[in-house]
């Protein structure tokens, strides 16, 4: 069975990959954003944390995210993109700060 956490990063990695592609050549910064994002989920799914149920909670978080840009996307209608990637990229950044597993003592 793949732990919970690996899948959301699956499911987070495929939501980038079609935003990516319906973005087009416009919107170049959040492309690099989300990219970046594939890029370090993809690095991270060989970590110890994302087999952990401390990855779940920051996982599911993202990857809400990433289905919530992947569907206004291609709903063409992108007024609320800006804040949207806002968030993504805030619950990123706390998904990475977890993963540090900083204070985790594993027993």
């Amino acid at each position: 069975m793949i732990p919970k956490g690996i899948d959301n990063a699956d499911t987070i990695i495929k939501a980038c990959k079609l935003t990516i592609a319906r973005l087009g050549e416009a919107d170049q910064e959040n492309k690099e954003l989300l990219q970046s994002a594939i890029d370090v989920l993809e690095n991270m799914k060989k970590k110890f944390f994302l087999k952990t149920n401390l990855a779940v909670p920051p996982t599911n978080a993202c990857k809400k995210d990433a289905i919530e840009l992947q569907s206004i996307v291609e709903e063409g209608d992108l007024s609320t993109f800006p804040e949207l990637i806002a968030k993504f990229r805030g619950n990123m950044e706390k998904l990475l700060k977890l993963a540090k597993m900083d204070g985790v003592i594993i027993t």
